[in-house]
C-alpha cells in the first residue's frame, strides 16, 4: 500500500521476527556471541533474558539460523504451557526421532543413543525454550533432567532458556536451585538508546530496499524513541502505524507531529504511570467511578485499540474513564485459528470494554483482521469479532483490540454489571 511512495519493496516494520531484520547493538551481538559460544562449548544451559518486545524471539530466529547451516539438529519450543510429558513428545518429534516404543524409557534409550551419535559426528543438538518465564516448575525440573545425558566430559544437549526477567525471579526458588545452578551462560537484551533507535529505523528500512530518501525526519526519530522507550516491537508499531498514515496525507518525510498523533492514538503518549493505581471520581453525575464495592478500579487499561474505540485512562489521577468506556474484567472464551491456520482456543478475559468491541488480553498470536469468535462465559453470549490491533506483549499475554462484525445488544452485560448500576451507564450498550 504505502510501501512505493516511500521506495521501499516490503514493510520495514513488520511485527514478525524475521531474523534478516536483527539490528545489531553491542549487546545485541555480545548476547549472541554468548549463546554461540555456549552451545559450541556444550555448556548445557544457556539463558536469555529480556524485557518484553527487546528482540529476544528475533535473536533466537538468528541463532536457529546459524545452527541450521551448520547442519545442528534443532527443537524450538515456542508454546512452553505445555505439561512436562507434552514438552517431551513434542521435542523427540521436532528432532525426528522415531521410536517404536511408546514408553518412557525406551524413548529416553533412544534419545540418548542418538545424542551419542550425533556427538561422535561431532554434530551439535540444541533444545531453544521460549517464553521460558511461563514454563512450570514441575517442566523446568524434567528439562534440567535432560542434561544427564552427558558424557564423563561434556553435554550431549545444549538447552537455550529464553524469557522475561520473571524466569529469574523463578529459577531463585529454592525448589529450582538445582536448575540455576545449572546455567553456565547468561545473556541479556535490552532497549534501544537514541542513536540505536536511529540505526535500528534506517537499518531496517535499507533492508527493506530504501532507495535512500529521507522517510523520517530527525524530529520524528527522536519522538519515536521518547514513546517507544527504546523497544524494538513498539517502536515498530509506531513506525509502521506513521508510514499509513504519512501515505494517506502525502507526508514526505514523516514529521514528529505524525509521531506524535500516533502515539496519543494509542495511548504510547502516557509515561510508564500505568503501573501506579487508577484513582477516579466516586460515582456522579457523569455515572462512572469506583466499582460497587468501594474498590478503585484496576489498572489494567494499558493500550488502546482504534477499532474498540476505548478511550485512554488518564495520566492523571482523579478524572473519570471515558463516556462510553466500561473498564472491566470479564471472563472469555476464544475460538479461532491460528498463524499456522490450525484451529485454537483459549481462556482469556477483557481489560476494557464498549458497544462496539473492546480490549482483551490473549497469549495465542493473532494478527489483525483476523475473524475470532468470543463467548462472553458470565452470560454464555458469543459474538464474531475482528482483531483491529495489537499492542504490546506483556506478562499476562498480548492486548488485542477487536471490533464485532455485528453488535449485539446487552453482550457485556454480566452479573457484575447487574450488581454495578454506575458501570451499567458507562457501558452505554447500543
Amino acid at each position: 500500500m504505502y510501501e512505493a511512495y516511500f521506495g521501499l519493496n516490503e514493510n520495514p516494520f513488520s511485527i514478525n521476527t524475521d531474523p534478516r531484520y536483527l539490528y545489531f547493538t553491542p549487546r545485541t551481538e555480545e548476547a549472541l556471541n554468548s549463546l554461540t559460544q555456549g552451545i559450541e562449548a556444550r555448556k548445557g544451559f544457556i539463558l536469555l533474558t529480556g524485557e518484553v518486545g527487546t528482540g529476544k524471539t528475533t535473536l533466537l530466529n538468528k541463532l536457529l539460523d546459524s545452527l541450521h547451516r551448520q547442519h545442528a539438529a534443532t527443537a524450538f519450543v515456542f508454546n512452553p504451557r505445555m505439561t512436562a510429558s507434552q514438552l517431551f513428545d513434542y521435542m523427540i518429534a521436532d528432532f525426528g526421532i522415531v521410536c517404536k516404543s511408546r514408553a518412557r524409557s525406551h524413548v529416553l534409550l533412544r534419545l540418548n543413543q542418538w545424542l551419542l551419535d550425533r556427538y561422535q559426528n561431532g554434530e551439535q543438538t540444541v533444545l531453544v525454550v521460549d517464553e521460558a518465564q511461563v514454563v512450570s516448575r514441575q517442566t523446568l525440573e524434567e528439562i534440567r533432567l535432560l542434561t544427564n545425558l552427558e558424557t564423563s566430559t561434556q553435554k550431549l544437549l545444549q538447552i537455550v532458556l529464553a524469557g522475561q526477567p520473571e524466569i529469574e525471579h523463578k529459577l531463585n526458588q529454592r525448589d529450582l536451585r538445582q536448575l540455576r545452578q545449572r546455567i553456565a551462560v547468561r545473556a541479556k537484551t535490552l532497549p534501544l538508546s537514541p542513536d540505536e533507535t536511529r540505526g535500528y529505523i534506517l537499518e531496517r528500512l535499507r533492508i527493506a530496499g530504501s532507495d535512500g530518501q529521507e522517510v523520517f525526519s530527525p524530529l520524528a526519530i527522536e519522538a519515536i524513541h521518547r514513546h517507544a522507550r527504546g523497544v524494538p516491537r513498539v517502536t515498530n508499531l509506531i513506525s509502521e502505524q506513521a508510514l499509513v498514515r504519512a501515505f494517506f496525507n502525502r507526508l514526505k518525510p514523516i514529521p514528529a507531529e505524525i509521531i506524535d498523533e500516533v502515539a496519543r492514538e494509542f495511548a504510547l503518549d502516557e509515561a510508564e504511570s500505568f503501573e501506579q493505581p487508577l484513582v477516579v471520581h466516586e460515582s456522579g453525575r457523569n455515572g462512572h467511578g469506583r466499582n460497587g464495592n468501594g474498590r478503585k478500579h484496576s489498572p489494567r487499561l494499558r493500550r488502546v485499540s482504534r477499532v474498540a474505540n476505548v478511550a485512554r485512562s488518564s495520566q492523571a489521577a482523579e478524572l473519570p474513564l471515558p463516556p462510553g468506556v466500561n473498564q472491566i474484567s470479564l471472563p472469555l472464551f476464544i475460538y479461532g485459528y491460528g498463524l499456522d491456520g490450525e484451529p485454537f482456543y483459549e481462556h482469556a478475559s477483557t481489560i476494557a470494554t464498549n458497544e462496539r468491541g473492546g480490549l482483551m488480553s490473549m497469549s495465542t498470536p493473532v494478527r489483525p483482521g483476523q475473524r475470532l469468535i468470543i463467548t462472553n462465559k458470565e452470560t454464555e453470549r458469543s459474538q464474531e469479532c475482528v482483531v483491529g490491533f495489537l499492542g504490546a506483549q506483556l506478562a499476562r499475554g498480548i492486548d488485542v483490540g477487536f471490533e464485532f462484525s455485528c453488535p449485539v445488544a446487552d453482550f457485556w452485560r454480566s452479573a457484575q454489571l447487574e450488581q454495578n448500576p454506575s458501570a451499567q451507564r458507562t457501558e452505554a450498550c447500543a
